[in-house]
This record gives C-alpha cells, sequence and structure tokens, in this order.
C-alpha cells in the first residue's frame, strides 16, 4: 500500500473520530503553535533541579531541537522511548539494526534523561553510528525542525509515546514510521483505548506494528489500518545480551561453596529481608544446605541490612568486608556493584527485589537472560506489563509473603534436579531482533539512500 493509499486512510480515520475528539486534536495543534520555545526551554531548566533524573538543564535546548549534531551522510532511522524500560527494547533493537547494514546511522531519542545511560555504552562502541538526544518537545516549529535536520528514512517508536505534529510530520516527509513492544493490553492499549477514534487516528500513521503478545495481533485488527504489516515477535527486551559474569568470581565462589544449591535475592529494599530470612529458613526444610545471596539495591544498604540479618543470629560476610563467604557461610550480602550477573549465574533461581510492600520494581531482564527463573513479590507498578508477560510464559511467579517465596525457592530447586527446561523455547526464540531489524529496514527500500 503506497504512501496516497496511507493518507486515504488517515483522512477516513479523521472523518471517523467524534466530533470532540476533532475538537481536541485542534485544540492541541493550535497550543503547540502557541507556546513560546523560550518558556518551554525555562521551564526544562526548572524542572531539571525538581527532577535531575528527568530532565537535563545544560541540555534543555534539545527539547526545541536547538544545538543537534550534524547529520551524518546517508540513512538515518530514528528511534525513540520514553524511560529505561523501553529504551532496554531500543537498545536491543538498535544494536540489530546496526549490525544488519553497515552503513546505518541510529539517532536515539528519549523523552527522559536518566534513560540515556542505556545508550552510553552502544553510542561509545558505535564509532559515530549511534546518536543520542533528548527528545524534542511536540511545538510545531521545534518538530519541523527537528524532521528537516535529521531527514529520516524510518522511524521507530517504542511502545508508544506518540506525538501529534510528529506523526504528522513523518507522513509529510513520507517516512515509515514503525512501533514496536506494543501492547494492547498495556501502555499502548490504555494510551489508544482512551479516546478510540483518536487512537485509531494515530494508528493509521504505521506502517509495521511488532508486539509480543500473541493474542495482540488479532486485537490489533480494531485499531491498524489497511496495509500496516502485523509481525509478532517476543518482547524485545528478551533478546538483550544477558549481563557480564566474571569467571574468576565465579570461579572463586564455586570453590567456596562447592555444588551446595543457591538463591539469588537482587536489588533487594531493607523492608524485604526478614521476610526473604523468613523465607530461606523455611526453604531450608526441603532444600538442605540451601544458601543465600542477597544482593542490595543500593550499595550504601550494606552496613543496614548487615544489622538487620545481625540481629537475626545470622554471621553476615559481606562483599565490601571480607570480600567472599567462607565455605561453612550459608549467607552472604553482595554489596558491589557491577557483579548482578555473575550472582544471578550462580543462583538456580532469583528473586526480584524491591517487589514487595509497595516496592516499584526492577528491571526482570537481567535474571531472565541469565536464564534464571524468577520470583517476584508483586506484578510491580513499574514494570507490570513485563512482569505479567514473564508471568504468563512461565518464567515468573508472583509470591507476595514469605510462605509462598519459601515454596518457590523449593519448586525451582525441585525443577532444576528434575531437568526442568523453561527456557528451551527462549533459547529458540533468541535472534529474533535480526529477523525484525531486516523487516523494519525492508520499509526503507523505496526510499532514496
Amino acid at each position: 500500500m503506497g504512501e496516497t493509499d496511507k493518507r486515504d486512510n488517515l483522512s477516513r480515520a479523521w472523518a471517523a473520530m467524534r466530533a470532540t475528539e476533532r475538537w481536541m486534536l485542534r485544540a492541541y495543534f493550535g497550543l503547540m503553535r502557541a507556546i513560546p520555545e523560550a518558556l518551554a526551554v525555562a521551564l526544562v531548566r526548572r524542572r531539571a533541579r525538581a527532577r535531575p533524573g528527568e530532565e537535563n538543564a545544560e541540555r534543555a535546548p534539545e527539547r526545541v531541537a536547538r544545538g543537534m549534531a550534524a547529520r551524518p551522510e546517508g540513512r538515518v532511522v530514528w528511534l525513540h522511548s520514553i524511560g529505561p524500560g523501553d529504551s532496554t527494547a531500543n537498545l536491543t533493537l538498535a544494536r540489530a539494526l546496526l549490525a544488519e547494514d553497515a552503513s546505518l546511522t541510529c539517532l536515539v531519542t528519549t523523552r527522559v534523561a536518566a534513560a540515556q545511560k542505556t545508550f552510553a555504552k552502544l553510542a561509545e562502541e558505535s564509532d559515530g553510528r549511534l546518536i543520542v538526544m533528548l527528545a524534542p518537545l511536540d511545538f510545531h516549529r521545534a518538530t519541523r525542525r527537528f524532521l528537516d535536520h535529521w531527514r529520516f528514512d524510518l522511524a521507530i517508536y517504542g511502545e508508544g509515546d506518540m506525538w501529534p505534529n510528529a506523526l504528522c510530520g513523518l507522513v509529510e516527509a513520507d517516512v515509515p514510521i514503525a512501533l514496536v513492544n506494543g501492547q494492547f493490553n498495556g501502555r499502548l492499549g490504555r494510551l489508544v483505548g482512551r479516546r478510540p477514534g483518536l487512537g485509531r487516528w494515530a494508528m493509521a500513521h504505521f506502517d509495521l506494528l511488532h508486539v509480543f503478545r500473541r493474542e495482540c495481533v488479532e486485537e490489533a485488527e480494531r485499531w491498524i489500518r489497511p496495509g500496516c504489516e502485523v509481525v509478532h515477535h517476543p518482547n524485545l527486551k528478551m533478546d538483550a545480551p544477558a549481563p557480564g559474569v566474571d569467571e574468576t568470581l565465579l570461579g572463586e565462589m564455586r570453590a567456596r561453596w562447592g555444588d551446595a544449591p543457591v538463591f539469588a535475592c537482587g536489588s533487594v529494599a531493607d523492608n524485604e529481608i526478614e521476610t526473604l530470612i523468613d523465607a530461606w529458613g523455611r526453604a531450608r526444610r526441603e532444600v538442605p544446605g540451601l544458601k543465600l545471596i542477597l544482593v542490595p539495591r543500593w550499595k550504601e544498604q550494606g552496613e543496614e541490612i548487615a544489622a538487620i540479618a545481625r540481629a537475626r543470629d545470622l554471621t553476615v560476610p559481606r562483599r565490601s568486608v571480607q570480600g567472599l563467604p567462607g565455605a561453612q557461610d550459608d549467607f552472604f550480602l553482595a554489596d558491589s556493584y557491577g557483579e548482578m550477573g555473575t550472582w544471578f549465574e550462580l543462583g538456580y533461581g532469583v528473586f526480584m527485589g524491591h517487589t514487595l510492600f509497595g516496592g516499584i520494581g526492577h528491571n526482570p531482564y537481567e535474571a531472565i537472560a541469565r536464564q534464571r527463573p524468577i520470583l517476584s513479590g508483586s506484578i510491580t507498578p513499574l514494570l507490570p506489563a513485563d512482569y505479567t508477560y514473564l508471568t504468563d510464559i512461565g518464567l515468573c511467579r508472583i509470591t507476595p509473603d514469605a510462605e509462598s517465596i519459601a515454596q518457590g525457592m523449593i519448586d525451582y530447586h525441585q525443577a532444576m534436579r528434575d531437568g526442568e527446561d523453561r527456557f528451551a523455547p527462549f533459547r529458540a526464540a533468541q535472534g529474533f531482533s535480526h529477523d525484525l531489524a531486516r523487516r523494519l529496514l525492508a520499509l526503507m527500500e523505496d526510499r532514496p539512500g
């Protein structure tokens, strides 16, 4: 389906909107023309002082598409995400795109300033082929300046964060548009479901939609235009590289603990410690010799967590003090940075911390990438769709108290002894990001290089 057909579908989607939805969109376009850019920059700098993780005062001009890097020669793909969560997916896709086309440059934008750290290593390794900047706000002039400067050959949105001026500008420039990691039972569904007519108009801009839940393939038909390709692949975060393992450290730990079963708890909060110790004590009745590794969310929590454990009459060797536990130690506090992959590799399962008692959660895919099944205290508010997805495919179990955590530790150990391989489908699917990258790059075939 060509651009003419796409524009015809957009016109029909516009006409099918309710009058109130069209009025809202017209009002939005008017407002985005009227707000002075200088005021926007000042507000961004003010917000940066209050929320430094979300904004960067020094880079505030990027929010109005000022101070941009020079556009490189050749084709440029734009990947956009909101925060660290969907940036992990876009990082995986950016790696695949750069590997599939050696002449390609990727520009990555994020809505949240802290999410840019996700791309730092790849940007450093890419020899200038990955450029990172803060996403411009959807002001009419700023968006047009952004699009005119970069002259994209393809635009890719991660999960959502679709903005009207950017979508319209991309269509006017005949740039193919894709949305990846879409989930109609999550962020995307909430976004389009609030105003269905407006949602269908927004979705009519897309030429390719990637969904990672099979039921979303059928659901997509309610929202996309004819001619939009729907691709079903796993969540892109499932294809991310596993966190590194220090083989020397791993060997030293195994020399000390032998083949004793080990359960790791990653990124734990202080208020979870007693529950986790209780769970471990219960599980040890069924899993003799079970050893526990607690990895604090922050290294500075070490002494406070150690005090809680000592109050339970536990000997508490700490990574930051003793270095490593002895053969006789059954409990280890790994208060260090950069070694999470090693602790996950050592365990047969992982409890994801900051998920009990209203915790907001932590990225579960680090453990999944090391092929370790996880326990979580809840479906967390930070990453609800991710934890639901992993639970549905049997790689996560929700365990809200000590008793259920203990049972999870026991069941995962028994599954390991029985040779149960719940990660076989995961391994079979790995590398799918390259297939998705090829299908995305095919959208550019009719565009001049």
